[in-house]
C-alpha cells in the first residue's frame, strides 16, 4: 500500500527536481530510508532554489545531494554549475562540477595572450586606410547603415518604404535626397497578401516612370514553410536567397512584428536577430527595419534595446491632410552619421502622396554644399580624367575615373607627391573625396568616381 498521498512521494519529487535541473528524469535514484535521513521532506526544499547560497547549508541537504547525484554521469552535470562553492565530492572523491573553458574557478575568466595590438593611438588611426561609406541615398543611407523606421498602423510606412527602395534601385532622387548610383534592393514583406503587394509595387513603378530592374520584392507567402528572421533556420534561408539573387546592397524587412516571433515587449526576440543584422553589415548590406508603434504612437512598440544597435532611427507622425490618405511628418530621432555638413539630409520633413505623386515640405530649404578651394581643384582633376582616355563606362553608362588615375592627375597638377609623400597624398585624396561626396559634387562606387 502506498503510504504517500498523490504528489507527495519523495522519490517522485526528486525525479521532478532532477528534470528542473536539466537532468534526465529516467536516471535511477537510490532508495533512501527515512531512518538514514529523517525529515526528508523538509530537507528537500532547499533544492527547489538551485542557485541560492543556502542550498547545501545543512548536513541533511548535503547528504541528499550526494545520494541523488552519485549515479549521474559527470558530463550530465557540467551544463549546470551553481554559483555555490561548497560542492561535495562525488563517490570517487573527484569534484562533481569542473570549471568551463579552462578557467580556474567558476566565474573566473581564463588567461588570454594577445599577440598584436589593433590601432590605438591617434597617429595609428590617422594613418588607417579605411573605405569611404558607400552612399545609396542622400547622406543618411549607406551599404552599412542599420535603420529603424517606426510608425503607427495605417500611416503609410509600407508605401514610403516601397517608394524609397524602388528609387534607390533605380538610382533616382527621392524627396530632398540625391541618389548616388543604382543599388540592388531586397524588400521583404511579412504582412500583405501577394495580391496587395503586387498592386503596391506596380503603382509605385508608374510614379517613378521606369522599371528598376535591381528591385526585388519578396512576399512571405512565397517562402515555403517560412521561418522567422530571429531563428537560425530563417536567417540561413534568407542568406541563401540573397546569394541566389546575386547579392544585394540593401534589405528592407517589413515588418519586425510579422517577420520575427516572440513577445516584442521582451528583448529576447531582437537579441536573437542582432547577430544576423551585424553579419549583413559586415557583408556591406544596409538595412531598414520597419516597425510598428503601440498604443503610444510617439515611440516604437516594445523593447527599447533594438534601437541601441541602430545607426539611425526614423519616426513618422501623423500629419493629416484633406487631399491625401498618406501624409506624415518624418523625424530623425537618432542620426549617428550626421555632421554639420550633412544636416540638410537629416532635417524634419512633411511627406504626402497627393494625386499619385510624392510631395515634401522642408524645414530648411538651403543646401550647404560649399566646398574648399582644394576640393574644387580636386574636382577639376577628376573632370580632366573623365574627359581623357582613362575614363571607363560604369553602371548606367556614366563615365567614371579610377582612384589611381585621379591621384595621378592630382600629382600632375602639383597637389600631391606620390613618390616622396605617398601616405600624405592618400590622406589628402581621401579628405577631398569625402568633401566632394558630402557636397553632392561627385558620386562614388568602390574605387570609381564621377562628377554629378
Amino acid at each position: 500500500m502506498n503510504r504517500h498521498p498523490p504528489g507527495r512521494n519523495p522519490i517522485a519529487r526528486r525525479r521532478q527536481q532532477l528534470t528542473r535541473f536539466g537532468m534526465s528524469p529516467a536516471l535511477t535514484i537510490p532508495a533512501i530510508s527515512n531512518a538514514g535521513l529523517p525529515n526528508i521532506r523538509a530537507t528537500w526544499w532547499p533544492f527547489k532554489n538551485f542557485g541560492r547560497p543556502n542550498m547545501l547549508a545543512r548536513d541533511e541537504g548535503r547528504a541528499v545531494f550526494a545520494a541523488v547525484t552519485r549515479p549521474i554521469p559527470q558530463e550530465t552535470l557540467q551544463d549546470e554549475i551553481p554559483p555555490h562553492t561548497e560542492i561535495p565530492p562525488s563517490n570517487d572523491g573527484e569534484p562533481i562540477f569542473e570549471p568551463l573553458n579552462g578557467a580556474g574557478t567558476a566565474g573566473t575568466p581564463p588567461k588570454i595572450e594577445i599577440a598584436t595590438l589593433p590601432p590605438l593611438t591617434l597617429d595609428e588611426w590617422r594613418n588607417r586606410d579605411l573605405p569611404d561609406p558607400d552612399f545609396i541615398m542622400g547622406h543618411w543611407l549607406t551599404t552599412t547603415s542599420r535603420v529603424l523606421l517606426t510608425a503607427a498602423t495605417g500611416l503609410g510606412k509600407t508605401n514610403f518604404g516601397l517608394a524609397l527602395g524602388m528609387r534607390i534601385a533605380a538610382g533616382e532622387d527621392f524627396l530632398h535626397w540625391r541618389a548616388h548610383r543604382p543599388a540592388r534592393v531586397l524588400y521583404i514583406d511579412g504582412e500583405m497578401s501577394r495580391r496587395l503587394l503586387r498592386e503596391r509595387v506596380l503603382d509605385e513603378e508608374k510614379r517613378i516612370g521606369i522599371t528598376p530592374e535591381a528591385f526585388f520584392a519578396l512576399s512571405h507567402e512565397d517562402i515555403p514553410s517560412f521561418k522567422p528572421l530571429n531563428t537560425i533556420e530563417g536567417q540561413a534561408w534568407m542568406n541563401a536567397f540573397i546569394e541566389k539573387v546575386g547579392g544585394v546592397d540593401l534589405v528592407i524587412p517589413d515588418n519586425i512584428m510579422s517577420l520575427t516571433t516572440g513577445d516584442q515587449k521582451d528583448s529576447e526576440p531582437w537579441q536573437q536577430t542582432i547577430p544576423w543584422a551585424l553579419s549583413l553589415t559586415k557583408r556591406q548590406i544596409g538595412q531598414i527595419w520597419v516597425h510598428h508603434t503601440g498604443h503610444d504612437e510617439t515611440r516604437s512598440y516594445g523593447d527599447k534595446t533594438r534601437e541601441w544597435q541602430m545607426d539611425t532611427v526614423v519616426h513618422l507622425d501623423a500629419a493629416k491632410r484633406d487631399d491625401s490618405d498618406v501624409s506624415f511628418s518624418m523625424q530623425f530621432r537618432k542620426a549617428r552619421e550626421r555632421t554639420p555638413a550633412t544636416r540638410f539630409d537629416f532635417q524634419d520633413v512633411k511627406v504626402a502622396l497627393v494625386n499619385d505623386r510624392w510631395e515634401h515640405e522642408l524645414t530648411q530649404t538651403q543646401r550647404p554644399d560649399k566646398i574648399s578651394p582644394q576640393a574644387s581643384r580636386a574636382l577639376d582633376a577628376l573632370r580632366n580624367v573623365i574627359a581623357g582616355d582613362q575614363a571607363v563606362l560604369s553602371t548606367g553608362g556614366r563615365r567614371s575615373a579610377g582612384r589611381e588615375a585621379w591621384m595621378a592627375e592630382l600629382a600632375l597638377l602639383g597637389m600631391v607627391d606620390l613618390e616622396q609623400k605617398a601616405h600624405s597624398a592618400r590622406t589628402l585624396f581621401l579628405r577631398w573625396r569625402r568633401e566632394l561626396v558630402a557636397a553632392f559634387r561627385i558620386g562614388c562606387e568602390g574605387d570609381w568616381s564621377w562628377p554629378i
